[in-house]
């Protein structure tokens, strides 16, 4: 996945008219959010081919998941800050299969609360005179506006933790206990609704035994949305880090 360019070639205008009525999106600004405006659930394409799954908290903290085939390819995480329709913010990325990470990342770009968003990431390529960059155009999600419930998460969910790798199984309960395999490591855990009105969870989860795919995370929190994709069917994504940053456990499952 070569994405390397120089600066000079970074000149984007982000085009919001024509994003703001499709893909499920809600036109209307929602007057029950809290925090920072930017805050949702957005998804759509990214210039690389593949898909971003946006999820944006009331405290601008984000996680923006790029994946391919409903596997976890990259995740950059951050916090933005946001004026009128415009945000900004610093972020690293995690790539999922090895957790490799970059740091000094820059994100920016433009949204339509609770409709459409765009924008632009740009890393220094491990230290060298490149640049890195992914643009994306996503859509939030109508269902982004659903109070969290773990009645509606209750379920097991089954997928690679990436292509070719080990096997994931998660089963979440009524009460929000979580439990699975990760390969021959397991994982155990909690999820609890966040209080910001928006569908997403808190998650603390922790990889136990031998054989823990990526090793090095052990014990990490974050969060976790369940979305309906364009497909049909349920997928629950999880990005979670370990207290030191340098390491997480990020994962898409199929709810079975």
């Amino acid at each position: 996945m070569s994405r390397f360019s120089t600066l000079g070639a970074l000149s984007l205008v982000l085009l919001l008219a024509g994003c703001g009525g499709g893909g499920g999106g809600n036109n209307s600004v929602a007057t029950n959010l809290t925090g920072s405006p930017v805050q949702g659930i957005a998804q759509g394409p990214t210039n690389m081919g593949t898909d971003m799954t946006a999820i944006i908290l009331e405290t601008g903290e984000f996680y923006n998941i790029t994946s391919a085939g409903g596997l976890a390819l990259l995740v950059d995480q951050g916090t933005l800050s946001s004026l009128s329709y415009a945000y900004s913010g610093t972020a690293t990325e995690y790539t999922v299969a090895t957790n490799a990470t970059q740091t000094n990342g820059i994100i920016s770009g433009q949204f339509i609360p609770q409709s459409a968003i765009t924008g632009t990431t740009v890393y220094n390529v491990y230290n060298v005179n490149l640049t890195q960059y992914t643009t994306f155009s996503a859509t939030y999600l109508a269902t982004d506006m659903t109070p969290a419930s773990l009645a509606a998460l209750a379920g097991s969910y089954v997928a690679p933790y990436y292509f070719g790798g080990p096997s994931v199984t998660m089963t979440i309960s009524s009460g929000g206990s979580i439990t699975g395999t990760n390969g021959s490591c397991t994982i155990s855990g909690t999820a609890t609704p966040r209080a910001s009105g928006i569908n997403v969870f808190n998650v603390s989860l922790t990889l136990g035994g031998t054989g823990c795919v990526p090793s090095g995370v052990g014990s990490a929190s974050g969060v976790a949305a369940l979305i309906t994709p364009s497909s049909g069917g349920n997928r629950l994504y999880v990005a979670t880090l370990n207290s030191a940053a340098s390491a997480g456990f990020f994962w898409i499952g199929d709810r079975q």
